[in-house]
């Protein structure tokens, strides 16, 4: 089953009663996302804030998000790679040696994206449009598709945790400073 990008796909538009806030429509993705994975995949962690929904399975910084960007019109989802440098490497690396089968797989527009030297992300976009309940459907079935053939590489690559695997810390360098340490 391939997917298309929302541009690609004709929608009706929707009435203002049938749109969701973004908290609902994060809630509706949760909802359906443990219905549309398989079994084994299920069991995972999520968390939300007014712009985004972020899932992941074990790592809080290696992990799945749908995000909206109002203001440029995109509904996002995709795969972050947020655990230190080292490891974002690694993952792109490793996600890079396969881009040619995944854009086979996953559709051309899957993208391969470094930001910084410890943040990346394989991602889509799509037009945003009203949140509403069957899009949050659509948006769960594609974000299942991207697990369950995201997420057997992710754990296939063998690489350890980097930022997740440290100690939370509760004061920084600057308060022992200022206490005279």
């Amino acid at each position: 089953m391939t997917n298309q990008p929302l541009t690609h796909q004709p929608m009706r538009p929707a009435s203002k009663s049938a749109a969701l806030n973004r908290r609902d429509f994060f809630d509706t993705v949760i909802d359906r996302l443990r219905d549309d994975l398989p079994e084994d995949r299920r069991g995972f962690q999520h968390r939300s804030n007014p712009m985004l929904l972020k899932i992941d399975f074990g790592n809080q910084r290696v992990h799945y998000e749908v995000w909206c960007d109002s203001e440029r019109h995109i509904l996002g989802l995709g795969l972050h790679f947020e655990d230190g440098p080292v490891s974002t490497a690694a993952y792109l690396a490793w996600f890079d040696a396969r881009i040619v089968e995944l854009k086979h797989t996953l559709g051309p527009a899957i993208e391969l994206e470094r930001w910084t030297a410890s943040w990346g992300h394989l991602y889509e976009h799509w037009t945003l449009p009203p949140l509403t309940t069957p899009l949050a459907a659509r948006v769960s079935r594609r974000l299942a598709e991207l697990i369950s053939i995201l997420q057997p590489l992710v754990e296939g690559a063998g690489i350890p945790p980097e930022r997740s695997a440290q100690p939370a810390t509760t004061s920084g360098p600057y308060r022992r400073w200022r206490r005279g340490r």
